[in-house]
C-alpha cells in the first residue's frame, strides 16, 4: 500500500512518516510512505488509485479543498486531515475522511488515525 503525508510544516511531514513507518513495521503491513512538502506538490503527483491514504495538514481552506479535490477523484482513498482548530471537522465528515486531528496531536490518536488510514480500523 502506497501511502501519501504531507504535515503543515516539513518538520511535521518528517515526524508523521517516522511515526507511520514504525506503525506499520509493528502492525506487519507492509507500506510505501510517500512525503510531499506542500499541498501543490502532492495535488502534482496525486493520481486516483494511486495512494491507499493520504494523511494531510489542511492549515487553511486551500488545504481543505485539496482534501476534497481528492476525495472527487478518488473514493476509496482513505483521507485523515489534520488542523489546528476544529473548524473543518464537520466538513472531514461530509467528504467522508477516516479521521480528523486536532493539534497537538497526542500518541494513541495518532496510532487509531494509522489505523485508519491503512484500512485495519
Amino acid at each position: 500500500m502506497r501511502l501519501a503525508i504531507c504535515g503543515g510544516s516539513q518538520s511535521e511531514t518528517r515526524y508523521l512518516c517516522t511515526k507511520l513507518q514504525e506503525y506499520c513495521a509493528q502492525a506487519g503491513c507492509p507500506a510505501e510512505v510517500c512525503p510531499f512538502e506542500g499541498l501543490g506538490e502532492l495535488w502534482a503527483a496525486f493520481r486516483p488509485g494511486l495512494f491507499g491514504g493520504v494523511l494531510m495538514g489542511v492549515g487553511d481552506t486551500a488545504g481543505f479543498l485539496a482534501a476534497r479535490r481528492i476525495r472527487e477523484q478518488d473514493r476509496d482513498c482513505r483521507l485523515v486531515i489534520v488542523d489546528d482548530t476544529p473548524r473543518y471537522a464537520i466538513h472531514c465528515l461530509r467528504i467522508h475522511a477516516a479521521d480528523f486531528l486536532l493539534r497537538p496531536v497526542e500518541e494513541e490518536q495518532l496510532q487509531r488515525s494509522f489505523r485508519r488510514l491503512v484500512g485495519r480500523e
